[in-house]
């Protein structure tokens, strides 16, 4: 579920739609949440679906660090990649604000971080554009992501967080367990589907 500070809007002929912030979101503000509505299928169901739908559902699922396919219920599926996104998956089951996200900033997700199947070219025009997507960004880019990651989730307790009833009871101890020993804090590594790769 996407933080309800937000609006789906339109971007471009060549995007579609994107995310964008109705309000200031500060930095460590969860900004979206894997919660029981969001779909999940094996390789096996998913094929099993008619062509037509797994053709639409292509370009807005991802694949969790068990290899299961996810789609989210709401607009958090049409989160557009930048190589300076303002928000990142974490091992938590959500997304959080990296930087401070302000009104009208499109909210950008870090797509290295969702097992895409093949890698590809990417235009998102930040500064520090990468070019293109490869299969062990996790790998390359962890130390670099998990450093935003923990400095944002350090401010987690110092702003409202409107989806926080969404994290479950287990979920919300790992969190504060990090906020007390930062050093227990799970890396991006940890998202990484390694099933069956050969790289």
């Amino acid at each position: 579920m996407m933080h309800p500070d937000t609006r789906l809007q339109y971007v471009s002929q060549d995007i579609g739609n994107g995310v964008f912030a109705v309000k200031k979101i500060p930095k460590g503000t969860i900004t979206a949440v894997k919660d029981a509505c969001d779909q999940i299928f094996t390789d096996h169901e998913f094929s099993a679906l008619p062509e037509l739908i797994q053709e639409s559902m292509n370009n807005h699922i991802y694949r969790d660090h068990c290899g299961n396919l996810v789609l989210s219920w709401d607009y958090a599926k049409y989160l557009n990649h930048s190589c300076c996104a303002n928000t990142m998956l974490t091992c938590y089951n959500f997304e959080i604000a990296v930087h401070d996200i302000l009104p009208g900033d499109e909210i950008t997700a870090e797509y290295g971080l969702l097992n895409v199947p093949e890698p590809y070219d990417l235009f998102c025009r930040c500064p520090d554009c990468r070019g293109r997507l490869s299969l062990d960004d996790i790998d390359r880019y962890a130390e670099k992501w998990d450093a935003l990651i923990l400095g944002a989730l350090l401010d987690i307790k110092k702003h409202p967080q409107p989806l926080w009833p969404l994290l479950n009871l287990n979920t919300a101890c790992r969190l504060d367990d990090v906020l007390v020993n930062p050093s227990v804090y799970s890396s991006v590594r940890n998202l990484k589907w390694r099933e069956n790769r050969k790289y």
